[in-house]
């Protein structure tokens, strides 16, 4: 890992290592390695760390001044590691927990049992956080409301309880933030925009959730 710092550019590295990511689910896969396994949830763990501290709140080690980073290459990081969703999901309750196993080390095969969670969150912090930097104000509440359908949808396409509660909690907090903050900061165009993208949001999801309301039942 640490030869990247040299044979990429520095903000590249969270994306460098993403791709390890992938390719280490692969072959966890690929050759039933659970090690291969444990180093990739390890390392997105790492892609979130890198992230959140280098690309979105400061510059790295060898780097210089305050650099914020690019939408480019974080979203390239969070794609790679959804993309890795197709792996994990493959390795989920692949590897069962030892009856003998160390307390303290339990927890960690918990995790490694549902490799998909680590894999999901990860990214979607990321994207989120983004957002809140990089946007305007009124553009954060739009984003995350795109965010939040997005997240539920691939919730509902993946069966996924835990993205679904994600997806309507984000929205949630668009609609807050809504009543809380723009409505009183926003310029009058950008509050009617505001306003009218996240009801149009709000509403579609409304509208999924009575076509689909049996089978949403039964997931949440």
């Amino acid at each position: 890992m640490a030869l990247f710092y040299f044979q990429f550019p520095i903000e590249w590295v969270v994306s460098s290592w993403a791709a390890v990511v992938f390719a280490l689910l692969g072959a966890a896969l690929l050759l039933d390695q659970p090690l291969f396994l444990h180093q990739g949830l390890l390392l997105t763990v790492g892609v979130l760390a890198r992230g959140m501290a280098h690309n979105l709140f400061g510059a790295g080690y060898f780097g210089e001044g305050d650099w914020q980073g690019r939408y480019f290459v974080l979203s390239s990081a969070a794609v790679i590691l959804l993309a890795s969703l197709f792996f994990a999901f493959r390795l989920r309750g692949r590897y069962g927990i030892p009856q003998n196993v160390n307390p303290w080390i339990r927890p960690l095969a918990l995790i490694a049992g549902r490799p998909e969670q680590v894999v999901f969150f990860a990214p979607i912090i990321l994207i989120t956080f983004m957002l809140a930097l990089k946007m305007r104000s009124g553009m954060v509440t739009v984003s995350w409301g795109i965010e939040g359908v997005v997240i539920f949808v691939l919730g509902l396409a993946t069966r996924q309880r835990s993205f679904r509660l994600t997806g309507i909690g984000i929205l949630l907090l668009c609609v807050a933030k809504v009543f809380a903050l723009d409505v009183w900061g926003l310029q009058t165009r950008d509050k009617y925009i505001t306003v009218i993208i996240v009801g149009v949001v709000v509403s579609f999801v409304s509208f999924l959730w009575a076509t689909y309301k049996d089978a949403i039942r039964q997931f949440l």
